[in-house]
């Protein structure tokens, strides 16, 4: 989050000897006038941070809002151009008060832990998040920025607050996780349907490749170069390959992996027909492969 803006405020009254100002802290993103909309409540973070919001605004998008936190409705007169202190970071309350007005908090660039942070302090202030978290929303897209470095993080957070949808999507960044990494917090947090789920992605997939790769070239005709006996020879070199990496296989195995392990067989081959075969049985293994769902 950008430094917030600091303003002077100036003293009552001439003071008799000479003070320092004092500085308030507001948000960049949430200041007096700001979204053309009248600030009628005042958020302060506990880092001393003031956001200028729109009770009306926030509202409309959760007629729940910081009810819980507060013990009365947001509407309450009672919390008019007064300010609520609320016990968050002000990095922290951007986010949520962003995710409340509907709109994108990626230009602030918030770390992870920070997004993770606001999002388990959702439901102390009355929000659900999977009713923000949602598919194209800013949340939803700001968490799946993130998922190529944090995969179990967060799908260990959209399996704790069941947000299906994002728990598929980010499934797909855990091919390469080890499974046998797992903690016991995390397995936890996810909970055992998402648990199940992910071990069952990733047995899929390797039992997936191992019937793609069994099955070796089909033989071709006999002639008097390439007889039967010698077409087994292409057979029993393909089965090597196929248990090397059936043996050692991962669920995010590339393609270009198993292309070059099968093609590296051609090199030893005479008989043009045979090499045919290959390069076909070759182009229908990574047609399949491809084919494979790759996310829960």
């Amino acid at each position: 989050m950008p430094a917030p803006v600091q303003l002077i405020t100036p003293p009552d009254e001439e003071p008799s000897c000479p003070t320092r100002p004092e500085v308030l802290s507001i948000s960049s993103s949430f200041f007096p006038g700001s979204h053309n909309a009248v600030s009628d409540i005042i958020l302060r973070s506990s880092d001393a941070v003031l956001f200028y919001v729109n009770s009306q605004t926030i509202l409309k998008t959760s007629k729940n809002a910081f009810d819980k936190f507060l013990g009365f409705s947001l509407d309450d007169k009672r919390f008019r151009d007064t300010i609520i202190d609320i016990p968050e970071s002000a990095v922290v309350l951007n986010i949520i008060v962003h995710t409340l007005y509907g709109l994108s908090c990626a230009k602030h660039n918030p770390s992870y832990e920070d997004i993770e942070t606001a999002i388990n302090r959702m439901p102390a202030y009355g929000l659900i998040p999977k009713l923000y978290i949602v598919s194209s929303s800013p949340l939803f897209d700001l968490l799946l920025s993130h998922a190529p470095i944090y995969p179990i993080q967060i799908y260990s957070l959209a399996g704790h607050f069941g947000i299906h949808e994002l728990a598929v999507k980010c499934s797909s960044h855990l091919l390469s996780y080890n499974l046998s990494n797992l903690t016991d917090e995390t397995c936890k947090r996810m909970g055992p349907k998402y648990l199940k789920r992910l071990m069952c992605l990733h047995m899929n997939i390797i039992d997936s490749l191992k019937t793609i790769i069994l099955q070796p070239p089909y033989p071709h005709g006999a002639t008097r170069q390439c007889d039967l006996d010698e077409q087994k020879k292409l057979s029993r070199a393909w089965a090597l390959a196929a248990s090397y990496l059936a043996w050692d296989s991962r669920p995010d195995l590339s393609i270009h992996k198993v292309q070059t392990t099968f093609e590296a067989l051609g090199d030893h081959l005479t008989c043009d027909d045979c090499k045919a075969s290959l390069n076909s049985r070759i182009k229908e293994v990574v047609v399949n492969w491809v084919k494979v769902k790759r996310t829960i």
